[in-house]
Protein backbone atom coordinates (compact mmCIF):
# COMPACT_ATOMS: atom_id res chain seq x y z
CA UNK A 1 0.00 0.00 0.00
CA UNK A 2 1.45 3.12 -1.14
CA UNK A 3 2.33 5.87 1.92
CA UNK A 4 0.18 9.11 2.47
CA UNK A 5 1.32 12.04 0.80
CA UNK A 6 2.17 14.79 3.75
CA UNK A 7 2.41 18.03 3.23
CA UNK A 8 4.58 20.44 5.64
CA UNK A 9 2.94 23.12 8.00
CA UNK A 10 4.25 25.92 6.33
CA UNK A 11 3.23 24.96 3.25
CA UNK A 12 -0.61 24.52 4.38
CA UNK A 13 -0.33 27.36 5.65
CA UNK A 14 0.83 29.36 2.63
CA UNK A 15 -1.72 27.31 0.40
CA UNK A 16 -4.48 27.59 2.23
CA UNK A 17 -3.90 31.61 3.62
CA UNK A 18 -4.59 30.56 7.43
CA UNK A 19 -2.45 31.65 10.14
CA UNK A 20 -0.09 30.03 12.67
CA UNK A 21 -3.14 30.58 15.52
CA UNK A 22 -5.94 29.27 13.65
CA UNK A 23 -4.12 26.14 13.08
CA UNK A 24 -3.51 25.16 16.39
CA UNK A 25 -6.69 27.05 17.63
CA UNK A 26 -9.06 24.86 15.16
CA UNK A 27 -6.52 21.67 16.84
CA UNK A 28 -7.51 22.78 20.43
CA UNK A 29 -10.80 23.02 19.40
CA UNK A 30 -11.15 19.19 18.33
CA UNK A 31 -11.69 20.59 14.71
CA UNK A 32 -8.66 19.00 13.24
CA UNK A 33 -6.85 15.59 15.04
CA UNK A 34 -3.91 15.52 17.02
CA UNK A 35 -2.81 12.30 15.45
CA UNK A 36 -2.94 14.68 11.97
CA UNK A 37 0.28 16.51 13.32
CA UNK A 38 3.58 14.20 12.65
CA UNK A 39 6.74 15.49 13.64
CA UNK A 40 9.22 14.65 10.95
CA UNK A 41 13.09 15.30 11.39
CA UNK A 42 14.73 17.51 8.22
CA UNK A 43 17.71 18.79 7.22
CA UNK A 44 16.73 22.11 9.66
CA UNK A 45 15.63 20.32 12.10
CA UNK A 46 12.21 19.10 13.43
CA UNK A 47 9.04 20.05 11.31
CA UNK A 48 5.54 19.61 11.81
CA UNK A 49 3.62 17.57 8.27
CA UNK A 50 0.04 16.91 7.79
CA UNK A 51 -1.72 13.60 5.50
CA UNK A 52 -2.27 15.78 2.55
CA UNK A 53 -5.32 14.96 1.21
CA UNK A 54 -7.04 14.96 4.67
CA UNK A 55 -6.06 18.51 6.43
CA UNK A 56 -6.17 20.35 3.09
CA UNK A 57 -10.33 18.98 2.86
CA UNK A 58 -10.98 19.48 6.25
CA UNK A 59 -9.42 23.31 7.03
CA UNK A 60 -11.47 24.29 3.54
CA UNK A 61 -14.44 22.76 5.02
CA UNK A 62 -13.56 24.62 8.37
CA UNK A 63 -13.21 27.85 6.61
CA UNK A 64 -16.13 27.44 4.65
CA UNK A 65 -18.14 27.25 7.16
CA UNK A 66 -16.62 29.05 10.16
CA UNK A 67 -18.45 32.07 9.12
CA UNK A 68 -21.89 30.83 9.81
CA UNK A 69 -21.92 28.32 13.04
CA UNK A 70 -19.25 28.98 16.27
CA UNK A 71 -16.28 26.84 16.75
CA UNK A 72 -17.31 25.19 19.73
CA UNK A 73 -20.22 23.76 17.27
CA UNK A 74 -18.12 22.83 14.69
CA UNK A 75 -16.46 19.74 16.15
CA UNK A 76 -19.77 18.40 16.63
CA UNK A 77 -20.66 19.04 12.69
CA UNK A 78 -17.82 18.85 10.72
CA UNK A 79 -15.71 15.81 12.41
CA UNK A 80 -16.91 12.33 12.79
CA UNK A 81 -18.56 12.39 15.77
CA UNK A 82 -21.90 11.32 15.25
CA UNK A 83 -25.32 11.11 17.85
CA UNK A 84 -26.85 7.86 17.38
CA UNK A 85 -30.30 9.65 19.27
CA UNK A 86 -30.39 13.03 16.68
CA UNK A 87 -33.78 13.22 15.68
CA UNK A 88 -35.09 15.17 12.49
CA UNK A 89 -38.42 17.28 12.38
CA UNK A 90 -40.40 15.81 9.13
CA UNK A 91 -41.35 18.87 7.86
CA UNK A 92 -37.98 20.28 8.07
CA UNK A 93 -37.15 17.63 5.69
CA UNK A 94 -39.93 18.75 3.36
CA UNK A 95 -38.90 22.74 3.38
CA UNK A 96 -35.39 21.53 2.44
CA UNK A 97 -36.69 19.62 -0.51
CA UNK A 98 -35.08 16.01 0.88
CA UNK A 99 -38.45 14.54 0.31
CA UNK A 100 -40.62 13.39 -2.81
CA UNK A 101 -43.07 10.75 -3.36
CA UNK A 102 -40.15 8.26 -4.68
CA UNK A 103 -38.21 8.54 -1.64
CA UNK A 104 -40.97 8.45 0.42
CA UNK A 105 -42.54 5.71 -0.95
CA UNK A 106 -39.22 3.70 -0.73
CA UNK A 107 -38.57 4.42 2.77
CA UNK A 108 -42.61 3.72 4.34
CA UNK A 109 -42.84 7.19 5.42
CA UNK A 110 -46.50 8.60 6.83
CA UNK A 111 -47.80 11.82 7.12
CA UNK A 112 -48.01 11.17 10.30
CA UNK A 113 -44.81 11.55 11.07
CA UNK A 114 -43.17 14.32 13.39
CA UNK A 115 -39.72 13.19 13.71
CA UNK A 116 -37.17 10.79 12.35
CA UNK A 117 -33.58 8.97 13.90
CA UNK A 118 -30.46 10.09 12.55
CA UNK A 119 -30.78 6.45 10.74
CA UNK A 120 -33.95 6.83 8.95
CA UNK A 121 -32.35 10.35 7.75
CA UNK A 122 -29.33 8.74 6.69
CA UNK A 123 -31.39 6.63 4.38
CA UNK A 124 -33.86 9.06 2.96
CA UNK A 125 -30.27 11.23 2.25
CA UNK A 126 -29.10 8.26 0.23
CA UNK A 127 -32.29 7.66 -2.24
CA UNK A 128 -32.35 11.47 -2.57
CA UNK A 129 -28.56 11.60 -4.19
CA UNK A 130 -29.13 7.92 -5.76
CA UNK A 131 -32.82 8.75 -7.27
CA UNK A 132 -31.33 10.70 -10.28
CA UNK A 133 -29.40 7.68 -11.47
CA UNK A 134 -31.10 4.62 -9.73
CA UNK A 135 -33.98 2.33 -11.34
CA UNK A 136 -36.36 2.22 -9.04
CA UNK A 137 -35.83 -1.67 -8.10
CA UNK A 138 -32.29 -0.45 -7.33
CA UNK A 139 -33.40 2.52 -4.48
CA UNK A 140 -35.00 -0.57 -3.33
CA UNK A 141 -32.20 -2.55 -2.86
CA UNK A 142 -30.17 0.69 -1.98
CA UNK A 143 -33.25 0.96 1.11
CA UNK A 144 -32.36 -2.86 2.10
CA UNK A 145 -28.72 -2.72 2.02
CA UNK A 146 -28.98 0.43 4.63
CA UNK A 147 -31.36 -0.79 6.35
CA UNK A 148 -29.05 -4.01 7.22
CA UNK A 149 -26.36 -2.14 7.40
CA UNK A 150 -27.81 -0.21 10.13
CA UNK A 151 -28.77 -2.92 12.36
CA UNK A 152 -25.42 -3.63 11.84
CA UNK A 153 -24.34 -0.92 13.29
CA UNK A 154 -23.33 1.38 10.16
CA UNK A 155 -23.89 5.16 12.31
CA UNK A 156 -20.89 3.59 14.39
CA UNK A 157 -18.95 2.17 11.89
CA UNK A 158 -19.45 5.75 9.82
CA UNK A 159 -17.81 7.62 13.22
CA UNK A 160 -14.54 5.87 12.66
CA UNK A 161 -14.21 5.00 9.08
CA UNK A 162 -14.41 7.27 5.80
CA UNK A 163 -17.77 5.32 3.65
CA UNK A 164 -19.12 5.18 0.73
CA UNK A 165 -21.84 3.56 -0.48
CA UNK A 166 -21.48 2.47 -4.07
CA UNK A 167 -24.48 1.56 -6.70
CA UNK A 168 -23.19 -0.88 -9.40
CA UNK A 169 -23.96 -2.49 -12.63
CA UNK A 170 -22.37 -5.51 -14.18
CA UNK A 171 -23.72 -7.22 -17.51
CA UNK A 172 -23.28 -11.08 -17.30
CA UNK A 173 -23.47 -13.44 -20.49
CA UNK A 174 -23.72 -16.92 -20.98
CA UNK A 175 -25.20 -18.97 -23.62
CA UNK A 176 -25.97 -16.27 -26.13
CA UNK A 177 -28.34 -14.89 -23.20
CA UNK A 178 -26.99 -11.40 -21.52
CA UNK A 179 -28.43 -9.63 -18.68
CA UNK A 180 -27.73 -7.04 -16.18
CA UNK A 181 -27.62 -6.96 -12.32
CA UNK A 182 -27.33 -4.09 -9.87
CA UNK A 183 -25.73 -4.47 -6.74
CA UNK A 184 -24.96 -2.06 -3.38
CA UNK A 185 -22.05 -2.30 -1.50
CA UNK A 186 -20.68 0.06 1.43
CA UNK A 187 -17.04 0.41 1.34
CA UNK A 188 -14.32 2.36 2.17
CA UNK A 189 -12.99 4.96 -0.80
CA UNK A 190 -11.06 3.76 -3.53
CA UNK A 191 -12.40 0.05 -3.48
CA UNK A 192 -11.64 -1.37 -6.76
CA UNK A 193 -14.46 -3.81 -8.42
CA UNK A 194 -13.43 -6.17 -11.19
CA UNK A 195 -13.52 -5.19 -14.41
CA UNK A 196 -16.97 -5.54 -16.17
CA UNK A 197 -18.51 -4.06 -13.39
CA UNK A 198 -19.71 -0.59 -13.75
CA UNK A 199 -20.06 1.90 -10.74
CA UNK A 200 -23.33 3.79 -11.74
CA UNK A 201 -22.63 6.41 -8.57
CA UNK A 202 -21.29 6.95 -5.10
CA UNK A 203 -22.49 8.58 -2.09
CA UNK A 204 -19.88 9.41 0.74
CA UNK A 205 -21.77 8.73 3.85
CA UNK A 206 -19.50 10.73 6.61
CA UNK A 207 -20.52 13.66 4.10
CA UNK A 208 -23.75 12.97 4.57
CA UNK A 209 -23.81 12.78 8.31
CA UNK A 210 -22.19 16.03 8.29
CA UNK A 211 -24.89 17.71 6.09
CA UNK A 212 -28.02 16.35 7.94
CA UNK A 213 -26.46 18.20 10.94
CA UNK A 214 -25.75 21.00 8.89
CA UNK A 215 -29.20 21.36 7.82
CA UNK A 216 -31.09 20.81 10.99
CA UNK A 217 -28.79 22.97 13.48
CA UNK A 218 -30.83 26.33 14.40
CA UNK A 219 -28.61 29.18 13.55
CA UNK A 220 -28.02 31.78 15.93
CA UNK A 221 -29.33 35.53 15.76
CA UNK A 222 -26.72 38.30 13.99
CA UNK A 223 -26.46 40.31 16.64
CA UNK A 224 -25.62 37.16 18.87
CA UNK A 225 -23.15 35.93 16.13
CA UNK A 226 -21.42 38.80 15.53
CA UNK A 227 -20.72 38.82 19.03
CA UNK A 228 -18.93 36.20 19.19
CA UNK A 229 -17.12 36.47 15.90
CA UNK A 230 -15.78 39.32 17.53
CA UNK A 231 -14.39 37.77 20.81
CA UNK A 232 -12.96 34.34 18.63
CA UNK A 233 -11.35 36.69 16.31
CA UNK A 234 -9.71 38.92 19.10
CA UNK A 235 -8.42 35.21 20.74
CA UNK A 236 -7.63 34.09 17.61
CA UNK A 237 -5.17 36.57 17.41
CA UNK A 238 -3.90 36.66 21.00
CA UNK A 239 -3.27 32.92 20.14
CA UNK A 240 -1.45 33.65 16.94
CA UNK A 241 1.04 35.67 18.55
CA UNK A 242 1.36 32.96 21.37
CA UNK A 243 2.25 30.49 18.78
CA UNK A 244 4.67 32.56 16.74
CA UNK A 245 6.36 33.49 19.93
CA UNK A 246 6.81 29.60 20.55
CA UNK A 247 7.53 28.41 17.08
CA UNK A 248 10.70 31.43 17.38
CA UNK A 249 11.67 29.78 20.08
CA UNK A 250 11.59 26.07 18.68
CA UNK A 251 13.66 27.29 15.74
CA UNK A 252 16.02 29.06 18.10
CA UNK A 253 16.62 25.96 20.65
CA UNK A 254 17.35 24.01 17.46
CA UNK A 255 19.66 26.14 16.51
CA UNK A 256 21.45 26.21 19.40
CA UNK A 257 21.25 22.74 19.58
CA UNK A 258 22.62 22.38 15.44
CA UNK A 259 25.39 24.67 16.95
CA UNK A 260 26.14 22.33 19.51
CA UNK A 261 27.12 19.68 17.39
CA UNK A 262 28.91 21.35 14.75
CA UNK A 263 31.24 22.22 17.68
CA UNK A 264 31.30 18.64 18.96
CA UNK A 265 32.18 17.66 15.56
CA UNK A 266 34.73 20.14 15.16
CA UNK A 267 36.30 19.08 18.56
CA UNK A 268 36.70 15.68 17.57
CA UNK A 269 38.04 16.34 14.21
CA UNK A 270 40.94 18.09 16.01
Amino acid sequence: MDEEKLISKKEVLEKLGISYGQLYRWKRKGLIPESWFIRRATFTGQETFFPQEKIIARIERIVEMKDTHPLDDLAELITARVNGKLEVAFSKLRSLGWLDDEVIRACHLGDDRSTLSLQETLCIGVLRQLEKTARKEEIDLAKQTLDRSVAGSLIDRIREEHLLLYLLRKRLAAAGISAEISMVAISAPGAVFDPETEVVQSVDLQMLIEQIKLDCTKEKGFSERDEQEQTEREQERTEEEQERIAEEQERVAEERERLAEEREEAKEEE
